[in-house]
């Protein structure tokens, strides 16, 4: 195989949980919020065991084929060919989700912190850092999460309960007034955006140490990351309200620099972006190891290390042609980025399990049945 390292159960947790959380902390709440407004916090909420669901399909396909990939799972399934036509789609799918986030951080490094420092040099450090993760192997990937996620999980908390005293109820009324298209809009996009981006997780599965209780841990790593969002969401959609939440996109940032304790524990919003560089880290980080090992794969290549420098460079490159500033990312991306994430998410995992039990139940048995 290519990857000769291996992760236990407990890293591969770590590693969904990062990636559920990955650059959603900060931009998820301006994103559900534009589509369901002051009712967001439903969406979020409804999201959380759905997306479960989500995870649990990903899951059953990898079981389906044990020891296999998503390059090697689309050409058992489909033959080689139109499995590896599929299989460009989704690797040119991670490249460009590695330089988006990549020019997220970049965008926002240089608008909210280092105002003066050039992009290029922001985005050559992340990239950097990123494939000097990857050239150490997915071990070193899933140690790296598991200590880094607690840094997460009590800044959400803090962030929560520092904020409890400026939460004011009425900004969630009226409840259920935007519609039903809006919440399902909603609701779908708090399934597609935490969970549906876990598809690249599809490349780490074989290269997990079997465990007991495997799907468990797994399913509960991704509700919890989606249950924080939402916790997030309502924080957000409490404090700011609805208008304000939607028309700032780091709406988490924000509300970390409204944390004021007795005028003595404030201004932590250094914290809120270290705590989402983390988390973006480690999903761009996953992302391009998805799309090293596949391309390894897909070329039979005997080692997938010779391609970490070319794909580092890559995404350099893309991440600085990829969006020209923010509001592109804001008016052009996001609404089209659901249809996409819809589509390698959803519908063609989907469509995989329908063509592999028509393959099982039509071709198969009639074949071994003589």
């Amino acid at each position: 195989m290519l990857e000769q390292g291996r992760i236990g159960t407990r890293q591969l947790s770590t590693l969904i949980f990062m990636m559920v959380v990955g650059d959603m902390m900060l931009i998820y709440p301006s994103v559900i919020t534009s589509y369901a407004k002051q009712d967001a916090w439903i969406c979020a909420l409804i999201g959380v065991p759905l997306g479960m669901l989500l995870i649990m399909m990903y899951i059953k396909l990898c079981s389906l084929y044990p020891d296999q990939n998503l390059i090697q799972i689309l050409r058992s399934i489909l033959g080689f060919w139109p499995g590896t036509i599929v299989s460009t789609f989704y690797l040119f799918f991670f490249v460009i989700g590695t330089s988006t986030h990549t020019r997220e951080v970049g965008d926002f490094i240089t608008s909210q912190i280092f105002q003066y420092t050039p992009i290029r040099v922001i985005i050559l450090m992340f990239v950097i850092t990123v494939g000097w993760g990857i050239y150490h192997g997915l071990e070193t990937m899933g140690r790296s999460s598991e200590l880094l996620m607690p840094i997460l999980i009590v800044f959400i908390l803090v962030l929560t309960f520092c904020l409890l005293p400026q939460i004011d109820p009425s900004n969630l009324k009226p409840v259920t007034d935007t519609g039903v298209v809006p919440i399902l809009q909603g609701t779908l996009v708090s399934i597609i955006y935490p969970v549906g981006e876990l598809i690249p997780i599809m490349m780490v599965l074989p290269y997990t140490t079997k465990q007991a209780h495997q799907t468990r841990d797994v399913l509960m790593a991704a509700g919890l990351g989606n249950l924080l969002l939402a916790i997030l969401v309502t924080i957000s959609l409490l404090v700011l309200g609805a208008f304000l939440t939607q028309h700032n996109i780091y709406a988490s940032f924000i509300l970390s620099q409204k944390i004021n304790i007795g005028g003595f524990f404030e201004r932590i919003e250094a914290i809120m972006a270290s705590s989402w560089l983390i988390s973006t880290y480690v999903k761009a980080m996953v992302y391009l190891y998805a799309f090293v090992i596949g391309c390894a794969e897909l070329f039979k290549l005997k080692q997938y290390r010779v391609l970490i420098l070319p794909a580092t460079l890559l995404i350099f490159g893309l991440a600085n042609l990829v969006s020209p500033n923010l509001t592109f990312i804001v008016i052009t991306v996001v609404p089209y980025w659901v249809d996409w994430d819809t589509t390698l998410s959803i519908i063609l995992p989907v469509l995989l399990l329908l063509v592999h039990m028509f393959k099982k139940r039509w071709i198969t048995k009639p074949a071994e049945s003589p």
